[in-house]
């Protein structure tokens, strides 16, 4: 649009350059100027010419659309609002609706040629169920949701009498102890919306801005019997420790003291320690009589010294649905996490005995390490364990070269490919023994680390590295997410649309490949190209044997096409059928019919992006040639450089998705940016220009919404285009008979009022309210996107096509109206009048032919206009003699509307006028484009299953009728594909 603007300026110019040249032509003709009446005293011809110029510029500066910035930002408003109101965009669960945060690119939802996508979270539901977990060489299945989950059998027979049941015990811990799992009485409900608003508080007190602060003195509850307490001195039983935790290596039948002995438990007063700064018992007092009462752990009858009941049983609230699995976990087999503080982590055991851990240091979840750790000291030994989890790629190569580790890691990884398989997020779980000397040493490293004022991050994560190493391993899980409902069609829907998807993930390549398959990002019928290498030679020879792999193959493809050219010949009607539209559904342009995707890694991606590598351009290349591509153990910075080049080296329009703080990157790098409102907060969501609530929607947000929208603006433009250089043309032919004076044959204000007053609505309602297709069309069939995708509804000659259009037209209203009042005696404002009315009529017509669908909206804006003009017209030319000192139109309308020629002439100009367009429709109904065909083939079944349904209802003796009323226009239709097709 910007460079069609820029060729209005240019035509403007020209035009006014014509005008000072005739104006200096007409005035070299007359020697003797004081011999012409009326005429001024003039200057030199060439001087008025320059004068002259000026004057075009004021008169013909409606060229350049000014006032069409206005009215696209009044139409996206207009679009934005119906998008936030579609009810297919609002989730009735959450009872979200979809959120336009960016108002200015309303259209790009239309024009998308790469959507790049997180997985977790995005696609998958983010709810994490713990489904199989492998300790000591066994693999353990678990069903039932986090709620409910059903503790397997035989892991807790191998707990109690199992030859590895002490590495049991810890790996259970580890899940307990190892997060940043928060324990609460009431669910947290944040007081900020997605939109930044606060809510106010319910008046029962139970809403957005009721939580539950956990304080010192605060009472945890979780769902287990009571604890036994001592009447004369109020202690908590508790677990003895029997022997230190010891990072040395143990078989599986290792006998090794576990550092709670379950069978012996002995008083532990928690108050006596006063390190922790906390107490179970909470500050309450005890009874007079030294009665025991029930623990709060118990949820029923849970009461205080007075009576009173106490909060309900203990909820998890983590920011990671991950750690709230494995801390459920755990729960089932009755190792819970009672409370957490920052300092200290209360765990309560199958015995009814609790331990409070002291929190010595949490090291946090980066997306370079790819893992977690926290180091806890044992309140009785004083024992300083580091419990440790995270991706199996960064934790094996830290485990410590012992016997034990060796075979216990290749048993791992056997299970760790079969859980992926399964499409299951995995982790390995360990831990490692430190002596108080080596965490002093630690400790001092990281407090300097911390305080450095040069390379503090680095610094930091050095000592993290430091402290991570030498582990024994203790197990490994496996983690569900459920793909949210829908995604697969919603996939197969942008894939059928010519879109290339990238879906960008942390997950182990086999995980990954497996939901892909299941989202139907990949189809059996692909070609799928792995790319997993780990230097720049392995990654350069397998990117260039696969780009020749491609070359052939096309080559292949082109010497058969030439064979089978013949049979084309119908393709135009077929097309469109979703099995070819499927099949068409490759690279943006790519001559390779066949599809491909390609499953690429974080370390090659590391090889290749590098820019020293020169790997880069091949590389886009190859995906060029693929429908989908799949990037595993990607990390935030890498999706978002990803974007980047797919924007700068390939040129495309790309749509960024994602739903957490990991993906803000990469949808602040796309062209559109839309956040998924879910389960990982908020941050996704303000980052982005749109937010919804679930990934299916993004079919209804692109190809409904978003071809909606590129297609009113794009012909609202070419529309803007068209009537202002008409009405500029009209100006321009009259100079022709004015000596090129700069007069105009029509009132000054006509001038002002024609782009703000009488021809503003239609281009509105155009812009807002006007659609191609339904959106079951555009669903049904995919292909239609592409229509913008490729940009072709607004074209490099649309542009010019709709200036000549003007041109004609604005000949045939001018000339024509200069016929019919030729030799008459009407003045030059009941000529002007004529051609003004005339030009008006043929722009509101020429919008009534571009309504695809029409509503009371455009009718309303169309008769409005044409009223609008009438009534001012008629109002201004009775009330204004001699307006602002200029010449005035006074009852020239009045005039005009009582002659019947001045009707004739309206009407035969507009019908001449839009010949042509009336033509080319015609022309269209007969030989129908695309997107006739498949709307009137989707309508057409549409109207079958709609008449077969009422048939089967009503029976058989209302058959004739039935048919008649429920499908009459479908069957129109049916006759007209008949026909065309």
């Amino acid at each position: 649009m910007n460079r069609d603007v820029k060729w209005c300026v240019v035509i403007l110019v020209a035009l006014c350059l014509i005008g000072a040249c005739g104006c200096r032509l007409w005035l070299a003709t007359y020697t003797d100027t004081k011999a012409i009446p009326f005429l001024p005293v003039l200057q030199e011809p060439l001087y008025e010419s320059m004068l002259t110029f000026w004057t075009f510029v004021i008169i013909f500066q409606v060229m350049i659309p000014l006032s069409l910035y206005v009215t696209i930002e009044m139409a996206k408003v207009g679009q934005v609002y119906h998008i936030g109101h579609d009810p297919a965009l609002h989730d009735t669960e959450t009872g979200r609706k979809a959120e336009c945060r960016a108002l200015n690119i309303t259209e790009e939802l239309g024009q998308v040629q790469y959507v790049f996508s997180d997985k977790t979270g995005t696609l998958t539901e983010n709810k994490m169920l713990f489904r199989r977990c492998a300790v000591g060489g066994q693999d353990y299945s678990h069903m039932g949701d986090n709620e409910n989950l059903l503790p397997c059998a035989r892991l807790k027979e191998d707990l109690l009498i199992g030859t590895f049941r002490h590495r049991l015990q810890e790996f259970l811990i580890v899940l307990a102890t190892c997060n940043t799992v928060v324990v609460n009485s009431q669910p947290h409900h944040d007081i900020m919306n997605s939109s930044g608003v606060i809510e106010e508080p319910q008046k029962n007190g139970i809403g957005p801005t009721r939580t539950t602060e956990l304080s010192t003195n605060s009472f945890p509850t979780a769902a287990s019997p009571p604890i036994p307490m001592s009447p004369k001195n109020g202690t908590i039983r508790t677990l003895s420790p029997v022997s230190p935790v010891i990072s040395t290596a143990n078989t599986f039948d290792d006998t090794s003291k576990f550092p709670f002995k379950l069978s012996r438990p002995k008083l532990l007063n928690v108050t006596s320690i006063p390190s922790l700064g906390i107490g179970l018992l909470g500050g309450r007092k005890q009874s007079p009589d030294g009665s025991k009462r029930r623990s709060p752990l118990n949820p029923v009858d849970m009461r205080n010294g007075d009576g009173e009941l106490l909060p309900s049983p203990a909820i998890y609230e983590a920011e990671s649905p991950d750690e709230l699995a494995l801390v459920h976990a755990a729960r089932a087999y009755d190792v819970k996490l009672v409370k957490r503080t920052p300092r200290s982590a209360i765990v309560s055991f199958p015995d009814k005995s609790t331990l409070a851990f002291e929190i010595l240091h949490v090291l946090p979840f980066d997306s370079n390490r790819k893992r977690m750790s926290v180091l806890l000291r044992h309140p009785h030994t004083r024992e300083i364990v580091l419990y440790i989890k995270g991706a199996d790629t960064t934790m094996l190569p830290l485990l410590s070269a012992s016997d034990e580790n060796t075979v216990a890691a290749t048993n791992i990884r056997q299970y760790l490919q079969s859980y992926a398989r399964q499409g299951l997020r995995t982790l390995v779980m360990a831990r490692r023994t430190l002596s108080e000397q080596e965490y002093e040493t630690w400790r001092q490293k990281h407090n300097e680390a911390e305080l450095a004022t040069e390379n503090r991050e680095r610094r930091v994560r050095d000592t993290y590295t430091s402290l991570e190493s030498h582990l024994t391993l203790l197990g490994a899980t496996g983690i569900e997410d459920k793909l949210q409902a829908g995604v697969a069609e919603t996939m197969a829907a942008l894939v059928g649309a010519g879109i290339v998807v990238w879906v960008l993930t942390g997950d182990k390549p086999e995980t990954a490949v497996n939901v892909a398959y299941s989202a139907r990002l990949f189809s059996p019928a692909m070609q799928l190209l792995q790319l997993q290498a780990r230097s720049k030679s392995v990654a350069e020879t397998l990117i260039r044997g696969y780009l020749e792999s491609v070359r052939r193959e096309s080559m292949n493809n082109a010497a058969h096409t030439q064979q089978q050219g013949s049979t084309n010949i119908t393709h135009s009607t077929v097309m469109y059928n979703h099995d070819l539209a499927e099949r068409d559904a490759h690279r943006i342009g790519s001559p390779w019919p066949r599809q491909r995707a390609l499953v690429i890694d974080g370390k090659t991606l590391t090889v290749i992006l590098d820019p020293r590598s020169d790997l880069t351009g091949p590389f886009l290349e190859l995906t060029k040639t693929c429908s989908s591509v799949l990037a595993c153990r990607t990390t935030p910075l890498q999706k978002a450089y990803i974007v980047r080049i797919v924007k700068k080296q390939l040129g495309m329009r790309t749509l960024a998705i994602g739903d957490g703080a990991n993906d803000v990157s990469m949808i602040q790098t796309a062209d559109v940016g839309v956040g998924i409102s879910g389960q990982e907060g908020t941050q996704a969501v303000m980052a982005a220009d749109f937010a919804i609530s679930r990934f299916p929607m993004l079919s209804q947000l692109l190809l409904v919404h978003g071809h909606w929208c590129y297609d009113r603006l794009a012909r609202m433009i070419l529309y803007f285009f068209y009537k202002n250089a008409t009405f500029v043309f009209l100006i321009f032919w009259f100079q022709l008979y004015c000596g090129f004076s700069g007069a105009v044959m029509m009132d000054q204000i006509y001038l002002m009022l024609y782009n703000l007053l009488f021809t503003s609505l239609p281009p509105l309602a155009l812009g807002i309210y006007d659609r191609v297709a339904t959106s079951h069309v555009l669903l049904s069939a995919p292909d239609l996107y592409k229509r913008g995708r490729l940009g072709l509804v607004y074209q490099t000659y649309s542009f010019w096509i709709t200036i000549i259009d003007a041109l004609y037209q604005s000949i045939v209203i001018f000339f024509i109206t200069k016929a019919v009042y030729y030799d008459s005696t009407i003045d030059i404002w009941e000529f002007g009048t004529t051609i003004m009315t005339a030009c008006i009529v043929v722009m509101l017509l020429y919008a009534a032919i571009e309504t695809r669908s029409w509503t009371i909206i455009h009718i309303g804006a169309i008769m409005g206009s044409l009223g609008v003009f009438f009534g001012f017209c008629l109002f201004y030319n009775a009330v204004c003699v001699n307006c602002m000192g200029l010449p005035g139109s006074y009852w020239i309308m009045e005039k005009a509307v009582t002659r019947h020629m001045y009707w004739l002439t309206v009407i035969l100009t507009s019908v001449l006028a839009l010949m042509p367009r009336l033509i080319y429709k015609a022309v269209a109904v007969i030989a129908p484009g695309t997107m006739q065909i498949v709307s009137l083939n989707i309508a057409a079944k549409s109207g079958t299953q709609v008449r077969r349904q009422r048939i089967s209802q009503r029976g058989e003796v209302n058959f004739i009728a039935g048919w008649s009323r429920s499908s009459q226009h479908a069957t129109i239709r049916y006759i007209l594909i008949t026909l065309f097709s």
